[in-house]
């Protein structure tokens, strides 16, 4: 008995792939929708004497694929208002920011003097995603009744500015 052996090409079973998982940066900031505008009202006597405060709870929401930083600024040097060209400083408002609800990061937070200029508000070494900020606006230097005459008259007088807030890699 002969046996004969022919040289056979074998055929492949199998082949490989390289998967690859390319992570590219992201960072996304929002104001919550229902909280777009923000009223310093001064309604009473002591409001002129003191000055006036709100705190907008989960008033940002932050997404960074790493750490990062947050930056304020206004449009403007001064509120302004359609009947009076003189205007309230932006730098009467100081605005701050810390951890809303369900958020642990540690972060580092500013002080920030409303102005045209960025400054820091939040400050993170570390990302997350949907992080809530809670921001409070403070109008202490409306105090010592600085505004008792901005508006004569009857009718209530609004001064506005636009804020913008800004996120960056840190």
């Amino acid at each position: 008995m002969t046996f004969y052996f022919e040289n056979v090409n074998a055929q492949s079973n199998s082949d490989v792939v390289k998967l690859n998982i390319i992570l590219h940066p992201v960072q996304t900031i929002t104001v919550n929708s229902s909280q777009r505008s923000v009223d310093l009202n001064y309604i009473t006597e002591e409001d002129y004497e003191n000055g006036v405060t709100a705190t907008i709870d989960d008033h940002l929401s932050v997404t960074s694929s790493g750490g990062f930083q947050v930056n304020v600024a206004s449009n403007d040097d001064k509120f302004s208002s359609s009947s009076n060209t003189e205007g309230i400083p932006a730098g009467d408002v100081s605005i701050n920011a810390f951890n809303g609800s369900e958020n642990n990061l540690d972060n580092i937070f500013g002080n920030v003097i409303l102005s045209t200029k960025p400054e820091s508000l939040i400050t993170s070494s570390t990302g997350g995603r949907d992080l809530k900020y809670s921001v409070t606006y403070d109008n202490s230097a409306g105090s010592s009744d600085r505004y008792i005459n901005k508006k004569p008259g009857k009718e209530e007088e609004i001064y506005t500015i636009e804020v913008t807030y800004t996120i960056t890699s840190k």
